[in-house]
């Protein structure tokens, strides 16, 4: 029998069940003396923390196996996680705890699964089960895999945890804990911090500088077309002076930009050069609405100089700015992507001309206001 040591894909009861002989030392070193007098005391290992949330219910062993029950019989089995540095277990094998719980009947371990079958696991538990509260998405670079039950009836909770599924209610994880940097972040991704996601806006800004000064040749262009040949000079004068019409033109294209490469690739120019991506908390694709919701929040993060959304990212553990909190995602290196997420170069490239090509006809738009002003 192989003990299990699986993320929780269930209630929010905890992300990683961590049995004593997994857990790293330097774990146990950062964690305070009482707290680990009270694990002592109460014969627990570390996983399944309480918490005191109120308004949450306490969902009983055999509810817990009712709702397990019925997400392995849709998808044919539960998917239980191990981390890459935790001892692994062999196809063919038996669980004999998973998630903190013993069934009566052996967990055979069948098949290797991944990422993208738990987090599709963890909304099947959430849609069965929404008071129970939705469980971490785990971490992209776990090893996944797909255990099978044959006997759901009468299943106990493993004397290891009873007190966590029956003494007190439960909503997060053991990563709202703080263990000096060891909690895992909680959509398992680790977010790029503010000074490099500044470097990225910065190099868009180039971008669209470049786009806006195209935009103005192939306006005073099409403007000798229209005249016959060279323009009156008051209307040249008037294109080119500042207007108020042109500064939101500009603002609207640089919106716009953004919007249309994250939507169709996930990256900007700027993000690209320095290997970020936005993607959705569960790992999937940005969302066309989540870019419109996160560049809206662009705008209240820049505010005094981007000191807002500097404070917004120091106060997150995923270094999420108000408008990727806004828009459940998050900017992390590429590296850390999902290969199903990763997008192709022609991707890239396809929004990056889109993108430029919007900014371009905003830029111009505002233009001929100015003149028609």
């Amino acid at each position: 029998m192989t003990r299990g040591c699986g993320f929780l894909g269930g209630c929010g009861i905890g992300e990683v069940f961590l049995q004593e002989h997994f857990v790293l030392a330097e774990l146990y070193a950062r964690l305070d003396a009482d707290v680990l007098a009270w694990f002592k005391r109460e014969g627990r290992g570390l996983g399944c923390w309480p918490t005191t949330d109120a308004g949450l219910p306490m969902p009983t062993v055999n509810e817990f196996w009712e709702v397990a029950s019925q997400v392995a019989s849709e998808r044919g089995g539960l998917v239980v996680g191990f981390a890459k540095d935790a001892e692994q277990p062999d196809l063919g094998s038996a669980l004999d705890n998973v998630f903190g719980f013993a069934p009566k009947a052996p967990a055979t371990v069948i098949s290797l699964s991944d990422w993208a079958d738990w987090v599709e696991q963890v909304e099947a538990f959430y849609r069965l089960r929404p008071d129970w509260g939705r469980a971490k998405r785990g971490a992209a670079d776990a090893n996944y895999y797909r255990v099978r039950f044959y006997e759901f009836e009468g299943a106990t909770n493993s004397a290891s945890s009873t007190a966590f599924g029956a003494s007190r209610p439960f909503s997060r994880s053991l990563d709202d804990l703080s263990f000096g940097g060891y909690a895992t972040p909680l959509s398992g991704f680790q977010g790029v911090t503010f000074w490099p996601r500044v470097l990225a806006r910065v190099i868009d800004f180039v971008v669209h500088y470049i786009a806006a000064i195209l935009a103005g040749f192939l306006f005073a262009l099409l403007l000798a077309i229209a005249a016959g040949g060279r323009p009156p000079a008051w209307v040249l004068q008037r294109v080119f002076q500042r207007h108020f019409a042109g500064f939101v033109a500009g603002i609207l294209g640089v919106f716009a930009y953004h919007v249309i490469c994250t939507s169709i690739h996930g990256s900007t120019a700027g993000k690209l050069l320095l290997r970020m991506q936005v993607i959705q908390d569960d790992g999937s694709p940005c969302r066309p609405k989540s870019a419109i919701v996160r560049e809206l929040g662009y705008f209240v993060d820049a505010l005094f100089f981007g000191l807002i959304g500097y404070f917004a990212m120091h106060e997150d553990p995923e270094q999420k700015r108000l408008g990727d909190g806004w828009a459940d995602t998050i900017v992390c290196k590429r590296a850390q992507v999902p290969s199903t997420s990763k997008r192709a170069g022609m991707r890239f490239v396809l929004g990056l001309l889109l993108g430029i090509t919007a900014d371009i006809a905003l830029v111009m738009t505002g233009l001929l206001i100015q003149m028609n002003s």
